[in-house]
This record gives C-alpha cells, sequence and structure tokens, in this order.
C-alpha cells in the first residue's frame, strides 16, 4: 500500500456522519479513567481536513458553500496531491457517481501534463456495488506491492463487518483499481495513466481537454469505417486483460471512452484474477457480450459465446 493507506485503515472517510458522530460521543457519560493522549479517528481526520483547508482550498471548493460536505471531502481527499506538487487546483466536476466522483484537476508544471483527473470514492461505496460477493469470490487482500495482507485483525473485523472491517474492505477495492491499472498501462492496454494514489482517492491522466471530458461509448455514435477496427481495438484489451490474469467484470459501452478516434477502458475496482475467481469464465463472456451487443447496433456481427470460448481456451489450456 502507499504510504497513506495503512494509516487510514485505522480512519473513517465518513465525513457526512461525523455530526451524528459527536452528538453520540456528547450523549455518553464521561470516561472517569486519565485519558492516553490519542485523538479519535473521526476528529483526526477533521484536523487533517482542517489544516489542508487553511493551506489551499481549490477552486471548485471555494465555489461551494462552506458548510456542504462536499467542500471539505474534496480538500481533504486531494491535499495530497497537492502537497506532492502533482496538481495545482481542482477545477470542476466532470462525473458524478454512487460510488465516486471524478474531478478535473489542473497538472502541476512538473508533471509535464495539463490536466489530471481525480477520482474520489465515497466512504460507504460498497453500498452500491451489486453482486460484490462475485467479485470478491477468491480474492486475496493485497496491498500495492503486491504482498498479501495478513492479520488476524484484519480478517475478524472484515467477517464481523465492524466499521474498521468496512473499511478495510473499501480500500481493497481502490488498492485493486490502482495497483490494476498501473500494471495494464505498463503492458500497453488503452487505459489512462495512473499517476497517484493516496487513500480514497486515485490521480490519473484526463482523457479529453480543457473543454470536458471524453464521451463514452454509450453517448455518441460511430461511423461506419470505425466500427469494426474498434470493435477488435475492445477485443485486443480483453485479451490482454487476461494474458494478465485480470477480466474487468463490468465492461460495457458506458465505461469505454471514446477519444480522437481510438477507445479507452476506464473503472477497474471490480477486476478480478482469472486464476482465483470461480466466476471468472462467467465474468469474462458477460463483458464480451455486453461489448458485442453496443457494436451490433453498428453493424458489427459478432457471436459472444464463440469470441469467449476462443479466447478463454487458450488461457485455460483445456476445454471449456
Amino acid at each position: 500500500m502507499s504510504k497513506y493507506d495503512f494509516d487510514d485503515l485505522y480512519s473513517d472517510y465518513d465525513y457526512e456522519d461525523r455530526s451524528r458522530a459527536a452528538r453520540r460521543q456528547r450523549s455518553r457519560p464521561k470516561n472517569k479513567r486519565k485519558g492516553n493522549g490519542r485523538t479519535s479517528p473521526i476528529m483526526a481526520n477533521i484536523h487533517k481536513m482542517d489544516d489542508s483547508q487553511e493551506s489551499w482550498v481549490p477552486s471548485y471548493a471555494a465555489a461551494l458553500d462552506p458548510l456542504h460536505h462536499e467542500r471539505h471531502w474534496v480538500i481533504a481527499s486531494v491535499a495530497p496531491f497537492y502537497r506532492d506538487s502533482l496538481i495545482t487546483d481542482v477545477t470542476r466536476l466532470v462525473k458524478g457517481g454512487k460510488e465516486a466522483n471524478v474531478y478535473a484537476c489542473a497538472a502541476h508544471p512538473a508533471t509535464g501534463m495539463a490536466l489530471l483527473a481525480a477520482k474520489l470514492y465515497r466512504p460507504r461505496m460498497l453500498r452500491h456495488l451489486k453482486n460484490d460477493a462475485i467479485y470478491k469470490a477468491g480474492r486475496q487482500l493485497r496491498g500495492e506491492d503486491g504482498k498479501q495482507i495478513k492479520g488476524r485483525r484484519v480478517k475478524l473485523a472484515l467477517r464481523k463487518k465492524t466499521n474498521f472491517g468496512k473499511h478495510v474492505d473499501i480500500m481493497w477495492w481502490i488498492n485493486n483499481e490502482y495497483s490494476v491499472q498501473k500494471k495494464l498501462y505498463a503492458a500497453g492496454a488503452d487505459v489512462p495513466e495512473p499517476i497517484a494514489h493516496a487513500g480514497n482517492t486515485i490521480l490519473m491522466d484526463f482523457i479529453g481537454d480543457e473543454y470536458g471530458p471524453a464521451p463514452t461509448l454509450s453517448e455518441i455514435s460511430l461511423e461506419p469505417d470505425e466500427t469494426q477496427p474498434l470493435f477488435q481495438r475492445v477485443l485486443d484489451n480483453v485479451q490482454l486483460m487476461l494474458n494478465h490474469h485480470y477480466i474487468h467484470g463490468d465492461l460495457s459501452a458506458y465505461n469505454i471512452l471514446y477519444w480522437d478516434g481510438d477507445i479507452i477502458l476506464i473503472d477497474f475496482p471490480q477486476m478480478v484474477e482469472a486464476r482465483h475467481n470461480p466466476h471468472a469464465f462467467e465474468l469474462l463472456q458477460r463483458d464480451i457480450t455486453r461489448v458485442c451487443e453496443y457494436f451490433a447496433r453498428f453493424g458489427v456481427k459478432a457471436d459472444p459465446v464463440e469470441l469467449t470460448q476462443d479466447l478463454w481456451q487458450p488461457y485455460m489450456g483445456r476445454n471449456y
């Protein structure tokens, strides 16, 4: 994991609930025992948030009401990237979702880029992941360094679904997306370049320009002469991922961007390892079926079952 992550496993990013937590704290009887000098995780996060706000307020957050929770959430989440000279500003909301928001950021000149995208995961994003047990099956809890995370406390917290356990679970999803995206980018896949990761936020290359983000395939109509090449390009990426033991798990026209005649795959938190997940073939076939259904609208004829078999059989080395 990155230097920010394991400290954050013991914290709670749910700023929306901090007033409720404060009320509960006030209603509890005072403990007469001498304190140990430790600051509660919630208050520690609020202090960090306030420190960030005093030193730097991005223009997007400055335009929000000072009491709006999004203002504090954005400042606290992207402040590490500002301190590390990766961004200079957060200019606008690009995409809002149940699991995460994506913001456009002005890149620091040292990065050699003009724009970066910051993907901020919500504290309760697990509530909105449908059938997440399918993606968790056979999973190994690993840090950013690829080493398996062990420890009785972590396993017990996950099993009991304590607040700490839920936060570990959320961090797994975020770490999974960042680490997989790094590996795929290095392997030559058509994915945004991942730049950095801190807590609940992933910083990556911004696909688009100063006028707006790249549209998804679901938002556009393709020209007749580009449908077959782009369809094949998507399949090439699916095969590249499988060659590295990964299956997207939620691939569709809604998370494939279109920019300058090319496609870019996004959204990898639900990526599964084909070697360990018992639903791997099922997820691969679903991905390919959705892709085929989209391109069929533009005249591309393909059999998703046959295409899945053509990829899966050589990968597994036996007939499925």
